[in-house]
């Protein structure tokens, strides 16, 4: 195992002795750059953001904070009573003009949002983020959403969605009013109280003209009243002990028709338990170690409890069965129907072999019962026969296996795959990055006593029958491999067309009788598996 594996990061967190304020976490998180006396309490707050500007800005914008600068520190207004503004204060000037008394704007209400979702951490639901939902009224229009990263009871962020929203919908209006001199230490954040509707406003902005002061003022909304929440429920993540847990390596062609030429194996793992997570693994290859983990689902892995009977790839295999056990009992195979089946259903791994079943009867306990067979899938009827009890089986999902890419150095050796309770090997043969076996090989002999071959090319990156054209190469070169024997001789071919002519000199070290006859592409990594046949010759 890797030197990491089983070792623990640890550290320790300080909790403060009481409740934090809004105020005293924005002046923590500023370096005293913010003096605010806002005595609302946050059971945590996660400071994050590309700036300290930018990790404060949900705290101060969902809890109201009014902050001005005065030079030194952002700070709120020194004093919160509502200054008294008669109405001989109004419309003052720079000169003898008369000036407006009031001026006042609304902007439309498709510029504010008819509803807010405010998301937060909720401690009620072990700490996972809720969302609280305001409504302003029967309007529609669009939502708005906005983020606290702070902790809070779900009242707490209902009455804080509400307050956010009436404040936003309430800062449509503004009021521009000239005042006379004695309002010269009018700052951002002070209260005016009018005879206007609303009675009491906010200075948001103030600018002296010539003893003239110029304020910008919006409507003060109340704070809302509590408000009931419901958190829901929690999410339950329970720890679970994988029991039972194994892994497998399932080494075959790419099904994709993808043309990589990485070799690639695939992982599958599963436990009995009914639980799943993520875990470690690490292959060692040549002398080389690779790190992963398992894929995000468990897989459906088991193995074969009979061995399955040799059969044709060529014809549905009606009469053998073949019973598995799955690891987990819990999962589950289904049959389907010959549309399904020819549409790729149920393609799974036997040993070496690929095949569909189109019928899977429950035997109990994670049992099944497997029949109705589509046999040597992808090119591996080479495997159709040899099947042995107790040979790997596997249900095959990319959602399920973990695609590895493995050196290329590493074809013809042991890959062994190791986890702290599990471990599996196979000598890996790089099926995706061989080609297939040829077909259809035929063999004549002229009257001349030569033998003529011929077959028909596969490939690995085109699996289907095209009309029209051929099956793409899938190979930098075409190149075959042709060997004769008999039990006295042999002789060895190359050709680069899928032909060959063999002349009756070179056939007459092997007399009369009957030779084999094997062929296999050559491809850029490996040499498909041969197809042979035997002639009279």
């Amino acid at each position: 195992m890797g030197w990491w594996f089983g070792r623990i990061l640890t550290f320790e967190i300080e909790a403060d002795e009481t409740t934090p304020t809004v105020g005293l976490v924005l002046n923590d998180a500023s370096g005293s750059s913010i003096s605010s006396d806002n005595s609302e309490t946050v059971l945590g707050f996660a400071a994050y953001g590309s700036s300290v500007q930018d990790a404060i800005a949900p705290l101060v914008e969902n809890y109201c904070v009014e902050l001005f600068d005065d030079g030194t520190v952002l700070r709120g207004p020194a004093s919160v009573a509502a200054l008294s503004v008669a109405e001989t204060d109004l419309g003052n000037s720079v000169d003898d003009r008369p000036g407006a008394r009031i001026e006042r704007e609304q902007s439309p209400a498709q510029s504010v949002p008819s509803a807010l979702r405010l998301t937060y951490y909720d401690p009620d639901r072990d700490y996972q983020t809720g969302e609280a939902r305001a409504v302003a009224g029967e309007q529609s229009g669009r939502e708005a959403q906005m983020q606290l990263p702070a902790v809070v009871s779900a009242s707490a962020a209902k009455s804080l969605a509400q307050t956010r929203l009436a404040r936003m919908w309430a800062a449509r209006d503004t009021l521009t009013m000239r005042l006379p001199p004695r309002f010269l230490d009018l700052e951002p954040g002070s209260r005016l109280s009018l005879s206007a509707n609303p009675l009491l406003w906010r200075v948001d902005k103030v600018t002296n003209d010539g003893f003239v002061i110029v304020a910008e003022l919006r409507p003060v909304s109340d704070p809302m009243v509590s408000i009931a929440a419901d958190p829901g429920r929690v999410v339950a993540s329970p720890d679970v002990k994988l029991t039972g847990f194994t892994m497998a390596l399932i080494d075959i062609p790419s099904l994709t028709g993808s043309a990589t030429n990485d070799p690639t194996v695939l992982l599958a793992a599963t436990s009995a338990a009914s639980g799943w997570r993520r875990s470690p693994v690490e292959l060692s290859i040549g002398g080389q170690i690779i790190v992963t983990q398992t894929a995000p689902f468990k897989s459906v892995l088991g193995h074969a409890v009979n061995a399955l009977a040799e059969s044709s790839s060529e014809l549905i295999d009606e009469a053998s069965s073949l019973d598995v056990q799955l690891v987990d009992s819990d999962q589950w195979l289904t049959s389907c129907d010959d549309d399904g089946l020819f549409a790729g259903m149920n393609l799974a791994a036997l040993g070496g072999e690929l095949l569909q079943f189109a019928r899977a009867t429950p035997l109990g306990a994670g049992r099944f019962r497997l029949s109705r067979f589509l046999r040597g899938r992808g090119g591996t009827e080479w495997a159709c026969t040899g099947h042995t009890g107790g040979e790997v089986f596997c249900m095959l999902s990319s959602a399920s296996l973990q695609a590895l890419t493995v050196p290329r150095s590493g074809i013809g050796a042991s890959l062994t795959a190791l986890t702290d309770t599990a471990e599996c090997s196979i000598t890996f043969g790089g099926e995706n990055v061989r080609p297939l076996s040829p077909v259809s090989l035929n063999g004549e002999t002229s009257l001349a006593g030569d033998l003529a071959l011929s077959w028909t090319r596969r490939s690995r990156v085109g699996f289907a029958w095209v009309d029209g054209i051929d099956a793409p190469l899938g190979e930098a070169t075409e190149q075959y491999r042709v060997v004769i024997s008999n039990g006295a001789a042999s002789a060895e071919y190359q050709s680069h067309e899928p032909s060959l002519t063999i002349g009756a000199a070179d056939l007459a070290g092997f007399g009369s009788g009957e030779i084999i006859v094997a062929v296999q592409q050559v491809g850029d990594f490996a040499a498909s598996r041969p197809t042979t046949f035997a002639i009279v010759i």
